[in-house]
């Protein structure tokens, strides 16, 4: 296995499940792996790059320390630009939230927030948004919204917190 920017977290930790818990004690955001309906789902979607940006990482600094982890040689990364911070879209406001969901929560229950996003939103009229709070940046979430013509934007607030706010078109 090759392990690049676009190798998904899951894909790694099924060909080196013993480096579980090095990579855990490097980079101490990945401990949510350990949750069963995390490593089914959000392991499988995200992507080193995706991950690097969870935990604040650069791209090529987790890569690098992937390929050690699986004793693959350290050749050169390639690393996309930077994401740049949208500014906050117009529709991101307190007036138009309908709906609030906690990751956490829902992960504790067992359920994955990307399916109980999408029934939340099935209940929003066209123009009303509804969040998502979550310990970290949901990136796996934001491409898939994104890639489905549904905005979304992702603000920080504060030190391992995250509101997703997502707009019904």
């Amino acid at each position: 296995m090759a392990i690049t920017p676009e190798t998904k977290i899951g894909d790694f930790l099924a060909a080196h499940p013993d480096q579980q818990e090095a990579l855990i004690a490097r980079v101490p955001e990945f401990a949510r792996l350990r949750n069963p309906v995390l490593r089914r789902t959000v392991a499988k979607l995200a992507t080193v790059e995706h991950a690097a940006r969870m935990a604040g990482l650069s791209t090529a600094e987790l890569v690098r320390f992937l390929r050690e982890l699986a004793g693959e040689s350290s050749g050169p990364v390639t690393e996309g630009a930077a994401p740049v911070e949208d500014p906050r879209p117009d529709w991101a406001r307190a007036s138009a939230v309908r709906s609030t969901l906690d990751a956490d929560a829902l992960m504790a229950d067992g359920e994955h927030p990307l399916a109980r996003v999408r029934r939340a939103l099935l209940t929003l009229a066209p123009g009303e948004a509804m969040q998502l709070l979550s310990p970290f940046r949901p990136e796996p979430l934001l491409d898939q919204f994104r890639q489905e013509g549904t905005p979304c934007w992702c603000e920080a607030e504060g030190t391992g917190r995250f509101r997703t706010w997502i707009l019904k078109p």
